[in-house]
C-alpha cells in the first residue's frame, strides 16, 4: 500500500510531447503542437456533446446531471444543486488489464 506522503508521479503534456518526439523522431516543438491539437480536438468534441471513443484505450462521454436537493454540511441549510454536465471515462478492457497487471 502506498504511503499517503509518497510523491505522486504525473505524466504532463511536456512528457507526452517528449515521448512522441523520441519515438517518432519529430522535433519537440512539433510533437508539443500535435499533443495540443489532440487535446483541443478532444475537448471541443466533448464540449459539443459528442462522445469520444479511443479504440483500445477507452470512451469519454458526457453525462447530464439533473438538479437535486442538497445540504450545506456546515450550516445544515437545504439547497438545490444545479444541473450540470460531467465528463466520464470508461477504460477499455485492454487498458484495465494492463493497469491491473
Amino acid at each position: 500500500m502506498k504511503s499517503l506522503n509518497a510523491k505522486k508521479k504525473n505524466v504532463t503534456r511536456k512528457k507526452l510531447a517528449e515521448a512522441v518526439s523520441n519515438q517518432v523522431g519529430l522535433p519537440l516543438r512539433t510533437s508539443a503542437e500535435i499533443i495540443d491539437v489532440f487535446f483541443e480536438t478532444l475537448v471541443n468534441a466533448l464540449a459539443g456533446g459528442e462522445s469520444v471513443k479511443l479504440v483500445q484505450f477507452g470512451n469519454f462521454d458526457i453525462l447530464d446531471k439533473r438538479p437535486r436537493k442538497g445540504r450545506n454540511p456546515q450550516t445544515g441549510e437545504s439547497l438545490i444543486i444545479t444541473g450540470r454536465k460531467m465528463v466520464t471515462f470508461r477504460p477499455s478492457d485492454r487498458l484495465r488489464e494492463r493497469v491491473n497487471g
